[in-house]
């Protein structure tokens, strides 16, 4: 098998290294952290594959893909435009703690905060806190601004503050239908936004079998292999 280091020719404001390992059975990835931890899977990582792998005059390609978590789905929109297809099985929802705060497991660990307010201090503190501490997880902070739009603050664990990520787009939108605050209509499209200003968009639900999340792609100068 031959590897290739997708994050390095693919700009998505997420700072992990994806390797994309393919054979004649298809293709398999793996994905690390700065400090060298390991995450089971990357939604911006995956939603990149496609136009890493197609031609870019191609669109529409779909490109299955493996990790440790599960089996997804990478699709080339257009040039500018990719999405990756997550299973609902992969994402699963706790129930909330004495917080509040509700779990979401993506393949990687997110807890969800809901505040009312950009951005109260003492909830900067904590997700700061549990995102670089001897258990860290991936802490969002998320603010309601419309129905189906949310401006996020997402602080990973290796990474600190994120510009982007896609298993935090899903997981969010995965804990507010389980509040019963999300999909009421399943053609409804969600705006998650970041600080950072990156967006993306979430759309399906559990009840559909599937989570699409689709947002730009930029591709970047082309590495040695």
């Amino acid at each position: 098998m031959t590897g290739f280091e997708l994050s390095q020719r693919c700009q998505f404001g997420q700072e992990i290294t994806a390797v994309l390992f393919t054979s004649a059975r298809g293709h398999y990835a793996l994905f690390w952290n700065p400090d060298g931890t390991y995450e089971m899977v990357c939604g911006n990582a995956i939603r990149c594959l496609a136009h890493f792998i197609c031609d870019d005059s191609a669109a529409l390609n779909h490109v299955p893909v493996e990790t440790p978590r599960g089996h997804y789905l990478s699709r080339k929109l257009d040039a500018n435009q990719g999405s990756v297809v997550m299973p609902d099985h992969t994402i699963r929802v706790a129930i909330p703690n004495d917080g509040g705060d509700l779990l979401v497991d993506a393949g990687t660990p997110h807890r969800i905060r809901l505040v009312n307010e950009e951005w109260p201090d003492p909830d900067l503190r904590e997700a700061r806190s549990c995102s670089g501490g001897a258990n860290p997880v991936n802490f969002n902070l998320v603010r309601k601004i419309a129905p189906f739009h949310h401006r996020v603050r997402t602080f990973e664990r290796g990474v600190g503050e994120t510009s982007s990520c896609g298993t935090a787009a899903v997981a969010i939108v995965a804990a507010l239908e389980a509040l019963g605050d999300a999909l009421v209509d399943l053609s409804a499209r969600h705006l998650i936004q970041f600080a950072s200003g990156e967006q993306l968009f979430v759309t399906g639900g559990r009840s559909l079998g599937s989570y699409e999340i689709t947002g730009r792609v930029t591709l970047l100068q082309d590495i040695s292999l």
